[in-house]
């Protein structure tokens, strides 16, 4: 994919321009832009990609109960999730997953590269 990157000034200026969504915890259309997001928003940050895949694993394995569509909680296909999130993480990719929850809820759980692949200007929010 070829995307048309802009400066991590504009970046930040883009960010600091929308009080909404710095303060939203909703993901943004683009995985990426969770990077723009304020730094107190970050839950975990790992340098090494199997420690990342293992919280990915931790959060979808902690939810799992919870999940509405009943093949969402077959191990086999938990552990597909996994194997290629493991895959993804490695070679510096993001991986999202987002599920259905009993009531009316919706979980989120996104690990997104930094540097990232697509929006490689974006800043690291630790940094």
């Amino acid at each position: 994919m070829v995307v048309r990157d802009i400066s991590a000034q504009e970046w930040k200026q883009i960010a600091a321009a929308s009080p909404a969504f710095m303060a939203s915890d909703m993901p943004p259309l683009e995985v990426p832009h969770w990077l723009l997001r304020p730094a107190r928003m970050i839950k975990a940050t790992f340098a090494a990609p199997d420690k990342a895949a293992a919280w990915y694993r931790d959060q979808v394995s902690e939810l799992s109960s919870s999940f509405t569509a009943d093949h969402d909680k077959d191990p086999s296909r938990q552990a597909e999730w996994f194997a290629a999130a493991d895959s993804r993480l490695r070679w510096g990719g993001d991986v999202v997953g987002g599920w259905y929850l009993r009531g009316t809820r919706f979980a989120s759980v996104q690990v997104v590269a930094c540097a990232n692949r697509i929006r490689p200007t974006i800043p690291c929010p630790m940094h």
